[in-house]
């Protein structure tokens, strides 16, 4: 007894000293009206142009970081938004031409800069599709369009996208685009971006850097700012494949809902549900210079139940009975109810494991690229829990898998922008083509495996152009929805969602029934979801979002 209470009191203890030692940034910077308006002449739509990648300290630019970026402190040093070549692009303020298709400063094929004198910096629109039609010297005003939207690979089918960055006068250091452009960025976070989570986070200074409008200035040239010592999440640590979501039989809906905060101010980012209790939430946080923990909240109290445990939290199998880890270059799997451990033969790779916990699933990507292949192969193995019967399935460039249920896998086969979709089926090696289509995102599971949800963008039929609702069986046909927005499942036959509104906020939450088609407007207090980071609770009860009002874990739930 006595223990458990210096237990408890050290952890309220630390709890407090966080709440008083780290303060966003967010809760003193000064509110000014931003001058810019978007560099894009339409709305956002998945028919014109989405949030791709933020600026800042994204996963993406971690991952490649010395590839693309080790110029700019390896941080991305712009703002991508994903469009189809030839959109119509504006000048976001009042300025002067300074550059035309100087590739010195990157951003191939062709790029534009302007001279914003009044604003003090500089814009930059890069993977232009044509060599603008400007001089420098020449004078633009706000709204008038100055090029068009291309794809750094040139082929319009493979990353078309603009690269939108804001310089110093001097050239010498990026500032983040959501500082001067007046938009809804969480709002437009909410859907579209190419990662999530959005920003990649240092577990020895847990809140650094993880709001889409708190990210450094990057000095160009100068040291990088992220080579981080514990990442999370850690892309070269992970699992072959993401977990799916088990089965659940979600109570009746709330008639009320009210929304709570739960927490302390400014924790936490990426929260996370326990994959099988409704009332268990867990939360990484940490002073500065110190290793982030892995805290316990319940989400009936609001309160903190221990500290379990120094961050990185453990790859799990979906339920969170069995363990997976790497070390001394051996995989091994730990069953937790009896502590049992073994080692698998994956090549070192981090494999997935079955809703039923019986059978492994990993995926090699080969580095060799012979004569006549445009991209390395990817190989994917299976095999029982404990090892045995691996074999390889399927080998092809392009290709992806990841467990559905007990014994069936869902395949993603991508070439170019189309996406092939099929079912295979461990248990009797028989397999199933789905459909394919074009510029899919998105895809997710539904909880039990029975379907799954995707979005379609920049087709050239608008029409076509949206969420699709896909059931898993052979000859099922995909339904496209009557609505556009960001999405979490609830159980295998209804959503949450928010609705997109042209990408501005507040946000609203909807519930969707996928057999019905019905739907009902859940809030009456505005919110908005800051990065897209929001979750459901496993029994489809409760979601807890960060709050871009304040970055602060809240809950919306029956009241």
């Amino acid at each position: 007894m006595i223990r458990f209470s210096l237990r408890w009191a050290l952890l309220i203890s630390s709890v407090a000293l966080l709440s008083i030692v780290i303060v966003h940034p967010l809760s003193t910077r000064a509110q000014t009206t931003k001058p810019f308006i978007l560099p894009v002449a339409e709305p956002p739509s998945p028919s014109s142009w989405l949030l791709g990648q933020p600026y800042g300290n994204t996963i993406g630019a971690f991952v490649r970081g010395d590839d693309w970026y080790s110029a700019g402190q390896r941080l991305h040093f712009g703002i991508d938004l994903s469009m189809p070549c030839g959109t119509e692009l504006v000048a976001v303020a009042d300025g002067v031409v300074a550059f035309v298709d100087d590739l010195g400063f990157g951003s191939g094929p062709h790029n534009l800069l302007l001279r914003h004198d009044e604003a003090g910096v500089i814009t930059l629109y890069g993977h232009l599709l044509e060599r603008p039609l400007l001089v420098p010297g020449q004078p633009v005003t706000q709204g008038q369009v100055i090029g068009l939207s291309g794809d750094p690979d040139v082929t319009c089918d493979s990353r078309p996208h603009l690269h939108f960055e804001v310089r110093a006068l001097g050239y010498r250091d990026a500032y983040n685009p959501v500082d001067y452009i007046d938009a809804d960025w969480h709002a437009l976070a909410a859907v579209g971006s190419f990662q999530s989570p959005l920003f990649q986070q240092d577990l020895d200074n847990a809140r650094r850097w993880l709001s889409i409008d708190d990210q450094p200035a990057v000095a160009f040239g100068g040291r990088a700012l992220n080579l981080y010592q514990a990442p999370f999440p850690n892309t070269r640590d992970t699992l072959s494949a993401p977990n799916p979501p088990l089965a659940v039989e979600a109570a009746p809906l709330p008639d009320t809902w009210i929304m709570r905060r739960i927490g302390y101010d400014g924790c936490c980012a990426n929260a996370s549900w326990s994959p099988t209790d409704p009332t268990r939430i867990y939360m990484l946080d940490g002073a500065p210079n110190q290793r982030a923990a892995i805290y316990q909240w319940d989400a009936e109290t609001g309160a903190p139940i221990a500290m379990i445990g120094q961050a990185p939290p453990p790859l799990t199998s979906p339920d969170g009975s069995h363990i997976i880890t790497r070390e001394n270059g051996q995989v091994t799997i730990r069953r937790v109810s009896d502590n049992s451990a073994w080692t698998v033969n994956t090549e070192n790779i981090l494999p997935s494991i079955s809703t039923d916990n019986t059978r492994l699933l990993w995926q090699i990507t080969r580095t060799a690229i012979s004569a006549n292949q445009s991209a390395p192969a990817t190989e994917i193995w299976i095999a029982d829990i404990d090892g045995a019967n691996a074999r390889m399935i399927v080998t092809q460039a392009g290709i992806s898998a990841r467990w559905l249920d007990d014994s069936r896998l869902l395949i993603s086969l991508r070439q170019q922008q189309n996406t092939v979709l099929a079912i295979y089926n461990t248990a009797d090696d028989t397999s199933a083509v789905l459909g394919a289509w074009d510029r899919m995102r998105g895809l997710s599971i539904a909880p039990g495996g029975g379907s799954v949800l995707f979005y379609l963008t920049y087709n050239d039929d608008p029409a076509l152009n949206g969420i699709y609702h896909l059931p898993t069986q052979a000859g099922a046909q995909a339904r496209q929805l009557d609505w556009f927005g960001a999405w979490r499942w609830r159980d295998a036959d209804s959503v949450y969602y928010l609705s997109f509104n042209d990408g501005r906020a507040p946000h609203t939450l909807w519930h969707y029934d996928l057999t019905t088609d019905a739907q009902r407007q859940l809030n009456t207090q505005p919110f908005t979801v800051a990065n897209g980071d929001w979750s459901v609770s496993p029994d489809g009860q409760r979601i807890a979002f960060w709050n871009a009002a304040d970055l602060t874990l809240w809950l919306w739930e029956g009241g």
